[in-house]
């Protein structure tokens, strides 16, 4: 008997000991109280909506850290420059796909893959094309999350008048319904005359821009593609907004002064902001070129500072914010499209008139040109409006030239 009292108490003992290693592995915020900070830029009432309602979700899981929130207002790049020089940068913030490279190469950013493999995060969860901007050197240094495509906006009415039944599906039904949309009062197409927006049509002919490490500035397929997408402006018929006498494409295609724009899922809030019936615009996949089909994906991360005092808790909350738990509240607002597929496909059976913005993650090329991104997408944008203006019409040449003024 006394032997048998002996053998439980030591196994009581064992399990206490156990017990106590899983609850200290398993919940690493029931020792202390902790500040978190979150970076995010000063954005519309309804996306600080999303994080606030993020955040009072972690918090009732993990009533021990604190989250505050930090908005940076005007030039976010040069504002987290500053504080990160300060050492005062939060934990963890937002992080634009275009100068991600930029921050990982300074050193100030950790490395998530010893914090993805111990809290079993994996990439495959999220749209491949929006991890590339920040895998660095074969290391993860930020997970996205959210996103939008561009699709192609139509004004159904105006559709209807020209004997339009459904969106254009080609290229050359693209240029057929812009001509047929164009009057002396509308313009059959309006976008941006820059890279974000023209880059879809040089790999929709079979080109490229970036290689997945390095621009490709004189890819023939891919100048082929731009200027067909350039000649539409030449001819009349595509008109940037600023030529419409509007602010950007919105108000354009709001005010009945274009028939169809090129634009991401943003506009769908501005154009209920502006009192536009839902049922009286269509949303569309872009037109298909020779090669296929192509948009442009724009995403943001949440990355981990390198400085941060509390990078356990920091990734539990990165990997809350952009797993199921904090996506489902990007899902129910509405204003982007969940990173995680998962959460993706929640969205398009919320939205289904919103699909056409989903489908296009599949075969998106993520807004990203490596580590001089912003000298690209300058080269390129210079070349596209010499070309459209006149001044010069050998987009090749342009390039090569501009190209020359930015290498060292």
């Amino acid at each position: 008997m006394k032997k048998f009292l002996t053998i439980l108490l030591t196994l009581i003992f064992l399990l206490s000991l156990v017990a106590g290693a899983f609850i200290t592995q398993k919940d690493v915020f029931a020792t202390s109280k902790i500040t978190l900070k979150l970076g995010a830029w000063a954005s519309s009432p309804a996306e600080k909506k999303i994080v606030q309602n993020q955040i009072a979700a972690f918090k009732k899981l993990y009533p021990n850290v604190d989250i505050k929130l930090v908005e940076i207002v005007g030039d976010y790049n040069q504002k987290m420059q500053l504080l990160m020089a300060s050492k005062t940068e939060p934990d963890i913030f937002y992080m634009d796909s275009m100068p991600a490279w930029q921050y990982i190469a300074k050193n100030v950013l950790e490395p998530l893959d010893s914090w993805m493999k111990k809290y079993n995060v994996k990439t495959i969860g999220y749209e491949s094309s929006l991890l590339q901007p920040f895998i660095y050197k074969g290391k993860v240094y930020g997970l996205p999350k959210d996103y939008n495509t561009l699709v192609l906006f139509y004004n159904k009415e105006m559709f209807k008048q020209a004997g339009l039944t459904q969106p254009p599906k080609t290229w050359q039904e693209l240029k057929e319904y812009a001509k047929k949309l164009t009057t002396d009062k509308v313009v059959g197409l309006t976008m941006n005359l820059e890279l974000a927006r023209i880059q879809p049509f040089a790999y929709q002919n079979g080109g490229k821009v970036f290689d997945g490490e390095k621009p490709v500035f004189t890819d023939p397929k891919a100048l082929e593609g731009l200027k067909f997408a350039l000649d539409l402006f030449k001819e009349g018929i595509c008109k940037t907004p600023k030529d419409l006498g509007a602010g950007w494409v919105g108000d354009a295609f709001a005010d009945k002064k274009a028939a169809m724009t090129i634009e991401g899922g943003w506009m769908i809030p501005f154009l209920n902001d502006r009192k536009i019936p839902k049922d009286s615009y269509g949303i569309a996949e872009l037109p298909a070129g020779p090669a296929g089909k192509s948009t442009m994906a724009f995403t943001v991360a949440y990355v981990m500072s390198k400085n941060s005092k509390h990078k356990p808790e920091a990734f539990k909350l990165i990997r809350f914010l952009t797993g199921e738990g904090g996506q489902k509240y990007v899902v129910e607002a509405g204003l982007a499209l969940p990173s995680l597929k998962s959460a993706g496909a929640n969205f398009a059976k919320t939205y289904p008139e919103r699909k056409a913005l989903v489908d296009g993650a599949k075969y998106a090329q993520v807004y990203f040109y490596g580590l001089d991104g912003t000298k690209v997408v300058d080269v390129f944008n210079k070349a596209f409006e010499d070309y459209v203006i006149g001044k010069k019409y050998d987009l090749k040449k342009n390039i090569e030239e501009r190209v020359k003024q930015i290498v060292k």
